[in-house]
């Protein structure tokens, strides 16, 4: 296993990952977390350097004032400064010699509450010139994983097909006690719904006019460790 030198000089082991890094094959999707910037280099994924973490929310910001309406348009920079926040990322890999960046595919928000123990994820998003490749849900499934639902990536209950690569850095960080995860989504959105009851989800009441009078939402939640 290779070594890399930490922030303070020291050398540790590199994170071992499910498939050695050169045998990622073009267009794999790849999970990680990308806020907060793993500390120790080691903690980060092998083929994103600390100014593309940086960069992963300017990116996801753009992707965000493309799909939603300004209305609903989350100000991503100001969101995740606040405490307990957490940016969850999907990218699909491209090759070790084409473009520096891997393309962003799709992303999340996760909040964590210290008063109750729940967590909340308060965005989804993915890029509709990629949709149809699974990745919004791989992105809810690698959060309930990151807070500890063992069950949420597991071959058993949820196979990948063979382009997606599971890489998730930094879940450690995320594990607080939460027991119940909760959603929000609009009672028209079908194709939502449906992927978030496949990931474990249940509609535990609908809400008038949450997103605008006349648009209902549906509030969802699933356990953790039950």
């Amino acid at each position: 296993m290779p070594l890399l030198k930490s922030r303070a000089g020291r050398q540790v082991k590199q994170q071992q990952y499910p498939v050695p890094v050169f045998d990622i094959q073009s267009d794999q999707l790849v999970s990680l977390i990308a806020l907060p910037v793993p500390r120790l280099e080691h903690e980060r994924h092998p083929l994103l350097s600390t100014s593309d973490y940086h960069g992963l929310v300017a990116r996801c910001q753009q992707l965000e004032k493309r799909v939603f309406p300004k209305t609903e348009a989350m100000n991503l920079s100001e969101e995740l400064r606040k405490p307990n926040q957490y940016l969850f990322v999907i990218l699909q890999h491209k090759g070790l010699n084409n473009e520096p960046h891997m393309p962003l595919i799709s992303y999340g928000v996760l909040a964590l509450s210290k008063v109750d123990y729940i967590a909340r994820i308060t965005k989804v998003c993915t890029d509709p010139l990629h949709r149809g490749l699974g990745a919004g849900e791989y992105l809810v499934r690698s959060m309930l994983a990151a807070l500890g639902d063992s069950s949420a990536l597991d071959s058993a209950q949820y196979t990948p097909t063979p382009r997606r690569f599971t890489c998730i850095s930094g879940i450690g960080s995320l594990r607080m006690n939460v027991k119940d995860v909760q959603l929000h989504v609009d009672t028209l959105r079908d194709v939502a719904v449906r992927m978030y009851t496949r990931c474990g989800f249940r509609i535990k009441t609908t809400i008038p006019n949450y997103y605008a009078e006349g648009r209902d939402a549906l509030l969802m939640n699933v356990g953790i460790g039950a």
